[in-house]
Order: structure tokens, then C-alpha cells, then sequence
């Protein structure tokens, strides 16, 4: 497969037009093992993205929590050096939300969406 085809379905999963099966089908059933010569950065923004989907009901906190285990624990997608402190301390809470008694309330999104803005680190109150 052409590494601008493998490109092109990163590009549509980090901002969430495609499912991560989609992904899959297009670039490989394990995601943690494809080989990708060039990993794709995830910023600031792609993040407020994928909360705001959520939020707006237009993807399940699932799929949200399968994006935040796709963009953060393979070698497909990287982060900025300047913005990953930030990134990180968000998508430590957003992977959680599948856990038992785990809830994060709207307004702790919304805190999320300001400390990814200002590029800060969020902490949970």
C-alpha cells in the first residue's frame, strides 16, 4: 500500500471521519504492529476535536476512548513536543472513561477544551 494512501486514512481517523475499524481494514487488523515510515502528529486542536465530537453526540464515549488508545499507545500518531504535556494530561482522563464510576461531567470537558486552547496542562478538580 502506498504510504500516501496509509497517510490519507491517518489523516481521516485523527480527525475522526472514519471508524477505527475503517482504519484497520485500510492499513492492518493490529494497529500496534503496522509498519508506518512517518508517524502522523496529533495537535492541540485534533483533541478539542474529538472531545467536541463526543460532546455534540456525534461519536460514543467508545469511540472516543478506542481514538484517545489509537492516537496515544501505537506508533502511528506522535505529538508536538510543545503541546504534548497538554495533549497527554487530557487524554490520561479521556482514557478512563470507560473504567466503572469513572464520569467526567460536561463542564470537565469544557475544562479540558480551555487547557488544550491555552496549551496548559489539564488537572482534574
Amino acid at each position: 500500500m502506498s504510504s500516501f494512501v496509509k497517510e490519507q486514512h491517518l489523516s481521516l481517523y485523527r480527525e475522526l471521519k472514519i471508524t477505527k475499524s475503517e482504519l484497520q481494514q485500510a492499513i492492518g487488523e493490529d494497529l500496534h504492529n503496522v509498519e508506518c515510515k512517518k508517524a502522523y502528529c496529533i495537535k492541540r486542536s485534533d483533541v478539542v476535536n474529538a472531545i467536541q465530537l463526543y460532546k455534540n453526540g456525534a461519536i460514543s464515549k467508545d469511540a472516543l476512548v478506542e481514538w484517545v488508545n489509537v492516537v496515544w499507545f501505537t506508533e502511528l500518531f506522535v505529538f508536538d513536543d510543545e503541546d504534548a504535556d497538554s495533549i497527554v494530561s487530557v487524554l490520561e482522563v479521556l482514557e478512563t472513561m470507560d473504567e466503572d464510576g469513572v464520569v467526567v461531567s460536561e463542564d470537565e470537558l469544557s475544562e479540558m477544551i480551555t487547557a488544550l486552547s491555552s496549551n496548559t496542562e489539564y488537572t482534574p478538580s
